[in-house]
């Protein structure tokens, strides 16, 4: 290490919003649970009615078909099994009608600790949410999400 090693400061690497995939400066965003991202019914609607998926969601409502329903749970739960938490951009929460308490905070830990920190009731939403809000969101997002955009 040479001598002006030693005031040179180590730059801080940004991170992608786990939604958007806006690039977040060090310090920025907010730190959700994935309970919490996956609660919202507005995340479903916009996950569901992407272009990725809407040949589903168009299928799985005028065709009934079974495929399509299977994929679109498959969907579900590529989002409710993330045991990560997720760091988003300010924005998220509006857009999603995501109420975080403590987010900021916790996205402050998540920056200091390079992304290694936790914030309380962070896993799978199976295995953080009571059965029954469980059940009642994995129904929304499989069975109705997207539903008024097919109609």
């Amino acid at each position: 290490m040479g001598l002006f090693d030693v005031f040179k400061k180590k730059k801080k690497k940004p991170s992608k919003c786990a939604l958007t995939g806006t690039m977040l400066e060090y310090g920025e965003g907010r730190l959700l649970t994935t309970e919490q991202v996956v609660s919202s019914k507005k995340f479903w609607e916009s996950i569901m009615t992407e272009p990725e998926a809407m040949a589903y969601t168009i299928n799985h409502f005028k065709n009934n078909d079974k495929n399509a329903t299977q994929m679109r749970s498959i969907i579900f739960e590529k989002y409710a099994e993330r045991e990560d938490p997720w760091i988003v951009s300010e924005d998220c929460l509006m857009t999603y009608g995501i109420e975080a308490e403590n987010s900021k905070e916790y996205a402050d830990q998540w920056w200091q600790s390079e992304g290694s920190f936790r914030p309380p009731a962070n896993g799978m939403a199976k295995n953080v949410l009571p059965e029954e809000d469980f059940n009642e969101i994995k129904h929304y997002a499989i069975w109705k999400a997207g539903e008024s955009r097919v109609a």
